[in-house]
């Protein structure tokens, strides 16, 4: 074991593919539909050490062994990390219930507040998980750190809108959040924040500062919401309209604090201290300038890392920016494979669930990408004997155009599978608003943010809003050109293997080798397209119900409640999901007509029964149906409330009779797993 352990140490390579090892062993546990058992752990952990004898010979062997220890020790951890957050879960749906406990959280919301409670007590019992509830305008905002009390209907965090979708319930898990809801009244403050509570601190702070920075423009200007997300990290005040627009237009990734601020948060405080140092010539010769710059370019970072309320994006951004920094401070390369992937290893262990998430692989794959081909092009440079008044300006300009291009094609296959589309226009959008971000939004948004204790960030925040307009204007501008955005089906969970695998292949290879992650790339955009999209969708419970229609898209019934739901339908088929379409409603229910001459038919009231199973092909019963009921209907496939909560959102695809010949579902997908309804 000994002698493996120094070929893992010694062998080239291994510091930049040995993270991402640990990583997909990460995403492995968390896509598994099982929950491993404690013999097959055993076996797992075993196995490390049979492959070591024949490791010991070098080899293939050795690399197998090495490599199976990076997957087995990342999802070994990913299953540590799993079992200790585990915490009781609301499991009532919709139910009042009087809660109390301490304000952990204060998000600010377009009409009102979301507040996570920590230190919970549900009806007057201790519960070690913590709620989050959403509070109306008219109710105020609680104190970070003060413990409060309320009435809420609360329900469980809800599992995938749609087969292979977004777990918020799995991310709810590992966040330890047991239920979510709505206050049903106002809020009463029952004690007072502790005075030796730093967090609650930094969070009134944070919304002191977020309150002043909309204040310092006129009222309702959108552009104080955009100065407020980028400073300290409150979203919640943007027009939805003008988000839409930053979305459809590619540029999205700037509402987000992620490692595009803080890199050129960091890059600026180093610029600024390094240069202002060597304007001091006895300062400059005797002393590390350098480090020094790089040293409070960290401090600076990681403060903005608080005041912006250290989100998981935020949280891996400032791994990456910090990694870069420490390794100027220890005068190694800040822009290496290798540094990517120890920031990729640190993220990972902080928080295994958000591998799966759409922030931490559009991050990371821009990030490889990136280093990738500067990599592969240094020395390649403009000629050095251009004049500098020629040669500085393009070589910015196309460092621009390279990372523009190089990031928006390394994130499209991640974001076609998170969301179901692709910014044509991301390229010309980004090169006209970037420059700005970074040459005058950020340098006057460092400023105010430095400013704002004092009471004097109006001038910087005035001259913010000025390149922030400008940005909001490509946004307009960018998302009404026609054709701006291309809606694909979802990408099955294999296809975003594929894309992933390719391109770190691509970025870790070398020579010809790399068109072996070309191909696997293509494979996997193409992979949309392997499955045709499935003929009926039933929500969580039978609140919506949609059927493709054969004109072409989905007709959909549901109440107002279930937007949500056709907005995410709407985007993983990429389809038109329009209310009522086909559909013939009444009170018990609703019911659509199939070619084949039986239907679906989605049963709210337990009169409607009879008729849908006499009619249809496909019953959803949000009702409970006895076995004599069950027994009969003559419909192909009946599923009741009880069938729905234990499989979630489900997808059929029908035959030319109307019979079910494929189903799938949330349940079947999750599995009998800690954040799925089994331990």
């Amino acid at each position: 074991m000994e002698r493996a352990a120094e070929r893992f140490r010694q062998a080239a390579g291994w510091g930049e593919r040995a993270p991402w090892l640990f990583v997909a062993g990460v995403a492995a546990y968390l896509s598994l539909a099982f929950e491993p058992s404690p013999a097959a752990w055993a076996a797992a952990v075993a196995a490390p050490a049979v492959c070591a004898i024949p490791a010991r010979r070098g080899g293939i062997a050795a690399v197998a062994f090495l490599a199976l220890f990076a997957v087995l020790a990342g999802a070994a951890w990913a299953a540590f990390s799993a079992h200790r957050a585990a915490h009781p879960v609301w499991t009532q749906s919709r139910a009042r219930a009087e809660v109390e406990g301490r304000v952990a959280a204060v998000e600010m919301r377009a009409r009102g507040s979301r507040v996570t409670l920590d230190a919970v007590r549900l009806d007057g019992a201790d519960t070690p998980m913590r709620v989050r509830v959403n509070l109306s305008a008219r109710h105020g905002a609680p104190r970070p750190g003060a413990r409060v009390i309320l009435a809420a209907v609360l329900y469980p965090p809800p599992g995938p809108a749609y087969p292979g979708g977004y777990d918020f319930g799995r991310q709810a898990w590992f966040s330890r959040l047991g239920a979510v809801g709505y206050a049903s009244r106002a809020w009463r403050e029952t004690a007072p924040p502790e005075p030796w509570d730093f967090a609650a601190r930094l969070q009134s702070w944070r919304g002191e500062a977020a309150r002043r920075i909309l204040a310092a423009l006129p009222d309702g200007d959108p552009r104080a919401a955009i100065a407020a997300a980028l400073i300290v990290g409150e979203r919640g005040a943007i027009p939805g309209a003008l988000a839409e627009a930053y979305r459809a237009s590619g540029l999205a990734h700037m509402l987000a604090i992620s490692g595009l601020h803080m890199g050129l948060l960091a890059g600026l405080a180093f610029l600024a201290v390094r240069r202002g140092l060597a304007l001091a010539p006895a300062v400059a010769l005797r002393y590390p300038i350098k480090k020094w710059a790089a040293a409070c370019a960290l401090v600076l970072t990681a403060a903005y890392l608080l005041i912006s309320g250290a989100a998981v994006p935020t949280q891996r951004a400032f791994v990456m920016a910090a990694a870069a920094l420490l390794a100027v401070l220890l005068e190694r390369s800040p822009f290496s494979l290798r540094l990517v992937g120890a920031a990729a290893l640190a993220v990972a262990m902080i928080g295994p669930e958000a591998v799966l998430g759409a922030s931490f692989q559009m991050s990371f794959a821009a990030a490889a990408a990136l280093i990738a081909v500067y990599e592969a092009l240094r020395g390649h440079g403009l000629p050095g004997e251009w004049p500098p008044w020629l040669r500085l300006p393009l070589a910015y300009a196309g460092g621009v155009l390279l990372t523009t291009l190089v990031a928006s094609v390394a994130t499209a296959p991640f974001s076609l599978f998170h969301f179901g589309r692709l910014s044509l226009y991301a390229l010309p959008a980004n090169l006209l608003a970037l420059p700005v971000l970074g040459l005058w939004v950020m340098p006057w948004g460092l400023a105010a943010a430095l400013a704002l204790p004092f009471g004097a960030a109006g001038f910087p925040l005035a001259r913010m809003a000025e390149g922030i307009g400008w940005i909001d204007h490509v946004a307009a501008m960018v998302s009404a050109w026609p054709l701006h955005q291309v809606r694909v089906p979802q990408m099955p969970g294999f296809g975003l293997a594929l894309c992933a695998a390719g391109l770190l292949f691509c970025a870790l290879a070398v020579g010809r080798v790399r068109l072996l992650g070309a191909l696997a790339l293509a494979a996997g955009v193409a992979s949309p397209w392997v499955f045709p999209l499935p003929d009926v969708l039933i929500a969580d419970g039978g609140r919506a119900v949609a059927v493709r229609l054969a004109e072409g898209g989905y007709g959909f019934a549901g109440d107002e409640r279930a937007e949500f739901v056709r907005t995410m339908w709407r985007e993983r088929t990429a389809a038109e999901v329009r209310f009522g379409r086909g559909w013939t409603c009444g009170m018990s229910g609703c019911a659509v007509a199939l070619p084949s001459g039986r239907g679906v038919a989605a049963v709210r009231q337990a009169e409607g029964l009879a008729a849908a199973c006499a009619e249809a092909a496909v019953v959803a019963a949000a009702v409970p149906v006895t076995a004599e009921a069950r027994a009969g209907c003559g419909a192909a496939l009946l599923l009741d409330a009880a069938d729905l909560a234990r499989h979630g959102a489900v997808a059929l695809w029908l035959d030319g009779e109307g019979a079910v010949r494929r189903f799938d579902s949330a349940g079947l997908r999750r599995g009998r797993r800690p954040w799925g309804g089994g331990q």
